[in-house]
């Protein structure tokens, strides 16, 4: 099962890459807001016709925080999608501003885990993320 975890990780990896490519070249034809609502719009029809099909064999969800919790992404995710097309309106190389946007979002979710979330900590772990913070660092200062 962790195996197949890893399958889909590196999947959403080369969906994040691509997507912060999209957004960079958007940027420069786009509102801000118009361009997070349209991503957010996309979204909801992609998924309503892959979860359309599949309505009468599967659960929706099994407790009422997973609809808080997912909520609270989507609001995010607007976040993510106004700040980033900011981000590249300004003139920012997605050179920079796609390794700051993703590294940045790397130390803070494994922070998150290892630090509120109880996931075993190891200096190895700590050492990678200290690695993501300085690359960041470094690509922001240029």
């Amino acid at each position: 099962m962790v195996q197949e975890g890893i399958y889909f990780a590196v999947l959403a990896a080369i969906s994040f890459g691509l997507w912060t490519v999209f957004h960079q070249q958007a940027s420069k034809f786009i509102n801000p807001i118009f361009g997070a609502i349209l991503v957010s719009l996309t979204a909801v029809i992609l998924g309503s016709f892959i979860l359309l099909p599949q309505m009468k064999g599967i659960t929706l969800f099994t407790n009422q925080k997973g609809i808080l919790f997912v909520v609270l992404a989507g609001l995010l995710a607007f976040g993510i999608d106004y700040f980033a097309l900011r981000t590249y309106s300004s003139g920012i190389n997605i050179s920079v501003g796609g390794p700051v946007i993703i590294g940045g979002s790397i130390a803070l979710a494994s922070i998150i885990g290892l630090f509120f979330l109880g996931e075993p900590i190891s200096l190895l772990k700590i050492f990678g993320i200290v690695l993501v913070v300085i690359g960041s660092s470094i690509l922001a200062a240029l």
